[in-house]
């Protein structure tokens, strides 16, 4: 098991993504989070057939989520984020926003792992102009964990904004030094 920083759980290394169990390489390298039997299940609270997004994601908000094909519930009208048959996130245990959802709690910089601007700036000035958060979600990505293509709203790969955002709490952190 690897460990990510910041991340609030813990994430199996074994190759294996956790959205249509598909690897790095296109191949399928296990079932692990799929059921063939459970292929269109739906959200126990509205009925909403959710895509596979795996446990990674759901321990940001669940540090003791366990391992599963958890899913994402889409549908803005139901309160569940996340759902593996009948245990539920709902939008009271999430910790940031996650897609459309959640809207009042903090926006982030990165959707599949719940960390914001704020965490990014706090990492950097804690590091020393570095960033633990962006090695971690590069980890994370690396070893296919992440669910950008359900959870961001762009459908995008976060890794460009956590970027741009240490790039940013790094600039803030040199104007804060020379400034005095």
């Amino acid at each position: 098991r690897i460990t990510y920083p910041l991340f609030l759980g813990t994430a199996s290394a074994l190759g294996v993504h956790p959205v249509a169990g598909v690897g790095s390489g296109g191949g399928r390298v296990s079932d692990c989070c799929i059921d063939a039997a459970d292929e269109f299940v739906s959200c126990p609270r509205c009925s909403t057939p959710g895509p596979v997004v795996g446990q990674a994601p759901v321990q940001a908000h669940r540090p003791t989520a366990p391992a599963g094909s958890w899913r994402f519930c889409a549908s803005l009208a139901c309160d569940a984020v996340f759902f593996h048959h009948t245990d539920v996130v709902d939008e009271s245990e999430a910790i940031a926003q996650v897609g459309r959802k959640a809207l009042t709690k903090p926006i982030p910089v990165c959707f599949c792992f719940a960390h914001t601007r704020v965490d990014i700036d706090v990492d950097v000035a804690a590091h020393d102009g570095t960033s633990t958060i962006k090695t971690a979600v590069k980890a994370a990505v690396a070893d296919g964990l992440c669910a950008c293509e359900h959870l961001n709203p762009s459908g995008e790969c976060c890794l460009p904004d956590v970027h741009r955002a240490v790039k940013d709490a790094q600039y803030l952190l040199r104007e804060s030094v020379a400034g005095g």
